[in-house]
């Protein structure tokens, strides 16, 4: 179908934040470090992103957005060509009659307000624990950062962060893997939009494992879960480094080694 893994954010606290924010390490070699505010119509939210080329980590303290807590976090896709979105739409009400909730993006520029992207969701009414969301990037928005498109017509992430400024030379490429720790109907709301964005599901003990090409989700289930997102694998450029494992603060640590780094959160 098209539909791709985007980003992941992760609320922290203050101070394991921080404690990345000024690593030499992730400045200097692991990836591009920004300080960003993003004002749009209806929110507005301040955090710290990691960029990689393919994809990027949005890690905001307590109150970064309106409502957001430590621990609460949230996985972002997005569709490739410009209609997939109302296809997932449509397969959705066939899977389920929860109501999905769908609404326009529009962001606030120095040159003004401008259009961002579609977007798709099963949990519209107020801040949760837990989000995932389906984007689809507004033509107009596109032409505004001068992304082109694919060949095929598809949108580009590796095109999209280079407009951000995002290294060539820092270690972190792409988001490979994710593991969940969510509440049942959370594991249930977020099943529903695996299935229709193409997903195929396995188990694995207590574990049930999500698969689509170059990206998994691996969800187990806790009635009262501290940190959604417990742990995420990154790949990486090829680098000489041993193994090595940084602590930041309470909740962080991110261990490096061979072409893999994997971060584990709370």
């Amino acid at each position: 179908m098209g539909i791709e893994f985007n980003h992941l954010y992760v609320t922290l606290d203050r101070d394991t934040l921080e404690s990345i924010a000024q690593s030499d390490f992730i400045n200097q070699s692991f990836c591009t470090v920004s300080r960003d505010t993003v004002e749009t119509d209806t929110e507005r939210w301040s955090g710290i992103y990691l960029r990689g080329n393919y994809a990027y980590l949005e890690l905001f303290p307590p109150g970064g957005a309106e409502g957001l807590s430590e621990g609460f976090s949230g996985i972002g896709f997005n569709t490739q060509q410009a209609g997939q979105i109302d296809s997932v739409a449509k397969k959705l009400r066939g899977l389920s009659a929860k109501e999905t909730f769908s609404d326009l993006q529009v962001r606030h520029t120095q040159s003004g307000k401008v259009p961002w992207f579609h977007y798709l969701t099963l949990n519209p009414s107020e801040r949760e624990a837990f989000a995932a969301w389906l984007m689809e990037f507004h033509q107009d928005y596109l032409e505004y950062k001068n992304i082109k498109l694919t060949p095929g017509g598809c949108f580009d992430r590796a095109a999209y962060l280079k407009t951000l400024d995002t290294s060539e030379t820092s270690l972190f490429e792409d988001i490979s893997d994710v593991h969940l720790e969510l509440t049942v109907s959370e594991h249930e709301e977020l099943a529903l939009l695996l299935r229709a964005f193409g997903y195929h599901a396995s188990g694995l003990g207590d574990i049930t494992i999500y698969r689509s090409d170059g990206f998994t989700v691996q969800v187990s289930q806790n009635a009262a879960p501290r940190y959604r997102i417990r742990q995420i694998v990154c790949t990486m450029k090829e680098q000489l480094h041993p193994e090595k494992t940084f602590t930041f603060g309470d909740n962080a640590q991110l261990t490096v080694g061979r072409e893999l780094a994997i971060w584990k959160f709370g």
